[in-house]
């Protein structure tokens, strides 16, 4: 499925206003508060790129105790996130070199099923996410995609800016901000408008020059660098934002409504990431409270209906990614530089360490699994460019298993668990690497 596309973005303002007002109805139900429903929209298993809604990194499914490799792949150009999985274990990819930037892979093997290049290159910085139905969603620096299982192209929406995956709201509608500042909510079915685009800045930017490697750190630059995260019983979404001209980055809070007509109403603000954003916020299992990560290695609890600051925790380094919250609270952060890996429980008022281990120098993005088990990668005994896949006790931290990974490899950038229970680890060198229960 190859056909390159061309697109030019001048005429956005014009064209959104037209959209602005197609609102197209789906299978519909009530919910309470007068709001309406469509059908379920989250695919089962790890459907979205932290796994859910809440960007918790965590599975309900349990992972395996003891783990050995059953196959690896090696794309062209780079991997910049874990993948998603589809309802038959489907694994989806994404890559910015080549023709294909999307790819379907089977599960038990690593082989392509389908490949497309509808979405340009800059696809890299997303994971695709799933529907019940089992089509695809995932944006380009160009465009808003939507595929079928089959790869076939169902919509694509122009958009301005690029953003770092998607989710859908509680009305089953799919919602993104770019990396600029605009807020879409789109209709999945077809792509149409739901509203009219909201620009967080009050005026459209100017067009953007998009680099995948300005917004690693979330700074000014960069405004929207991270993937929203929202809550599916209330509407409230979350996501960090250096406003323009501020001194440093935070955490906004929003409501989704069709109460009343679609809206978005601007809840709260809090400038509190020194740095920068250094990872998405992940609402608590309760939705209670936003975690989030900054870039002077602090780990931060806020509340999520105030925006108040609960506390604030001291990891002692700058973390390469977003962090693993199970529904328990233990916190476990991506690793970075000479990170160790750690767990981290919130208490309430405060947060305190569970376990840490020194010894394990984290090199990736942790995922945590019912049962109490926890998977990332590690430096291996022959230095960092060797790592090793361990999988953990969460609660005490003792090593279940420990596996190399074959040859050289860099820093590892997700964990994502299917159905079949198969761990599969990408390294940003387009590496995929896929580890069975043993």
């Amino acid at each position: 499925m190859k056909s390159g596309k061309t697109g030019s973005l001048n005429k956005f303002f014009a064209w959104s206003l037209l959209m602005a007002g197609l609102l197209v109805a789906g299978c519909k139900t009530s919910e309470p508060g007068g709001s309406e429903i469509l059908d379920p929209a989250y695919g089962p298993g790890w459907s979205a790129v932290h796994a859910d809604s809440r960007n918790s990194d965590y599975s309900t499914s349990q992972g395996p105790r003891k783990v050995e490799l059953a196959w690896n792949r090696k794309f062209d150009g780079t991997i910049n996130l874990g993948p998603t999985i589809g309802r038959q274990g489907q694994v989806y990819v994404t890559t910015n070199a080549g023709d294909c930037h999307l790819y379907a892979l089977d599960p038990q093997t690593g082989k392509t099923v389908w490949c497309t290049d509808k979405v340009n290159k800059f696809a890299v910085a997303s994971s695709a996410l799933l529907d019940e139905q089992g089509r695809l969603f995932i944006a380009d620096n160009e465009a808003m995609h939507a595929f079928d299982a089959l790869g076939n192209l169902l919509w694509e929406t122009k958009i301005k800016g690029f953003p770092f995956s998607a989710q859908f709201t509680q009305t089953g509608r799919l919602i993104f901000i770019t990396h600029i500042g605009i807020i879409y909510v789109l209709d999945r079915t077809n792509g149409a408008f739901v509203l009219e685009p909201h620009l967080l800045s009050g005026e459209l930017p100017s067009d953007p020059n998009f680099d995948p490697r300005a917004c690693m750190r979330g700074t000014a630059d960069c405004p929207c660098a991270n993937t929203l995260a929202i809550d599916q019983q209330t509407g409230r979404f979350f996501f960090t934002y250096w406003a323009p001209g501020a001194a440093q980055a935070g955490v906004r809070a929003m409501l989704y409504s069709e109460k009343n007509g679609s809206s978005i109403k601007p809840l709260w603000e809090q400038t509190a990431l020194p740095g920068g954003s250094a990872s998405s916020p992940d609402i608590s299992a309760d939705g209670s409270r936003i975690y989030v990560n900054d870039n002077a290695g602090g780990l931060h609890a806020i509340d999520a209906a105030t925006g108040n600051s609960l506390w604030k925790y001291n990891i002692g380094y700058e973390p390469g990614g977003s962090q693993s919250t199970s529904p328990e609270g233990l916190i476990m952060p991506a690793g970075g530089g000479t990170a160790p890996l750690m767990c981290i429980q919130d208490v309430g008022r405060e947060a305190k360490q569970v376990w840490k281990n020194d010894s394990l120098n984290h090199l990736g993005l942790p995922m945590q699994t019912a049962g109490n088990l926890a998977f990332a990668t590690v430096a291996g005994s022959q230095g960092k460019s060797y790592k090793d896949l361990v999988v953990v006790d969460t609660k005490t931290g003792e090593v279940l298993d420990r596996v190399q990974f074959p040859g050289k490899t860099l820093f590892t950038v997700g964990t994502t668990i299917g159905p079949e229970g198969n761990v599969y680890i990408p390294a940003f060198d387009g590496t995929l690497f896929a580890f069975g229960p043993r």
